[in-house]
């Protein structure tokens, strides 16, 4: 037999007291009102007269009743406990549900003397870990930690550097696989109105590319974890070993022009290496565009390489599905191109999109620049 509450209209076995839903009364409620009978919260039987019965949470409960939400095993007597959505939990049985793990060792994270958890949080990830691991390697594309778990390990580089497996998908290793990269940003750019030539765009290994960051400019990461350099944009260089093929080296001559090659750090993901070839052939661009003065304030020039840099990534996740990881990816680069704290880099891109937005316009903006009176737009 069963019976319906009036009240949420939810279909109860007939021994039950109370709806099982939203504890409203049932038909024979009245009855244990008059014989002042109480309703156990736990099992929705009445607490007869003379039956021991437990006081707990503003509620009423058989002491055989009040039982942990997650083992379900009875409270002793003077046991202390846990709330979590009005329903007790012993001590470690709430903490082995509710408190927050690690996400690179797994382990709970720790607490201070004030029983405050204390913890670091990645950044646009927010995945929060030990503060005990922020030494450990990171990727150099996502920048998140590796965890500490061998089965979860990441992809070493040549050069030691570290790769997580989202990342390593659509990593880009030699000259012959940035083609296409280049291909697709030299359009990119060309339909926003920069028609670059063909260039040489190689890849390179780190000491390479950091060789050349003294004496040409250098796209310099701000992140103390990174490598030093992730692209350069050279001029006057005659000769440079680059990675033809799968680890194997070759000396290239240059040909004799005012930009004679991009170089870009190897193994990097498809959407970083090519953002970051928007950002080296901007600089390109100025180079060979004798109308732009030669000598742009670092906080111009290097903000406005990072604005085609950011409308790249936007073209992307405009013209490519969302919900996937490299869609995710592309929001952690544009992200750190945003929150970027440095004067050059960060501020130089903000002022540089604020432009862009006023004017709703590429050419306006590059107007400014050849005028070079960006600062005061």
């Amino acid at each position: 037999m069963t019976w319906t509450c009036p009240a949420c209209t939810l279909l109860n076995p007939n021994e039950a007291m109370v709806c099982e839903a939203c504890e409203g009364p049932g038909p024979g409620a009245s009855a244990f009102a008059t014989t002042g009978a109480v309703v156990c919260k736990g099992c929705h039987q009445p607490i007869r007269r003379g039956a021991g019965m437990l006081q707990a949470l503003g509620r009423s409960y058989h002491p055989e009743c009040f039982r942990c939400g997650a083992c379900q095993r009875v409270f002793e007597a003077n046991t202390r406990f846990q709330v979590h959505e009005d329903e007790p939990y012993h001590a470690a049985c709430f903490q082995e549900l509710f408190h927050p793990r690690c996400d690179v060792c797994s382990e709970l994270l720790p607490m201070n003397t004030s029983q405050h958890i204390v913890y670091r949080e990645m950044p646009f990830w927010r995945l929060k870990y030990c503060g005990i691991h922020d030494q450990r390697a990171r990727c150099c594309s996502c920048k998140r930690i590796e965890p500490t778990a061998s089965h979860r390990r990441f992809e070493s580089l040549s050069d030691g550097r570290k790769l997580c497996p989202g990342c390593a998908e659509t990593v880009i290793l030699d000259t012959s696989e940035v083609q296409p990269v280049v291909a697709h940003v030299w359009s990119f750019l060309a339909s926003l109105g920069m028609h670059l030539p063909a260039l040489p765009v190689l890849l390179v290994d780190f000491e390479t590319l950091n060789a050349h960051t003294h004496d040409h400019h250098a796209n310099l990461p701000r992140d103390a974890m990174a490598p030093a350099i992730y692209g350069v944009c050279l001029s006057e260089v005659r000769y440079i070993r680059h990675i033809a093929h799968r680890g194997a080296t070759e000396r290239m001559q240059l040909g004799d022009r005012r930009v004679n090659a991009i170089l870009i750090l190897h193994g990097l993901p498809y959407d970083m290496t090519a953002h970051i070839l928007a950002h080296e052939a901007t600089h390109a661009y100025f180079k060979l565009h004798p109308e732009f003065p030669s000598h742009l304030s670092p906080q111009v020039e290097e903000g406005v390489c990072q604005l085609l840099a950011y409308l790249y990534l936007e073209f992307m996740n405009v013209t490519n599905a969302p919900g996937n990881y490299r869609a995710t990816l592309r929001g952690c680069y544009v992200y750190h191109l945003l929150h970027d704290p440095s004067p050059i880099y960060g501020d130089g891109l903000r002022a540089a999109l604020a432009a862009y937005n006023r004017h709703n316009s590429l050419q306006a903006v590059l107007d400014h620049v050849r005028a070079n009176t960006l600062e005061t737009i």
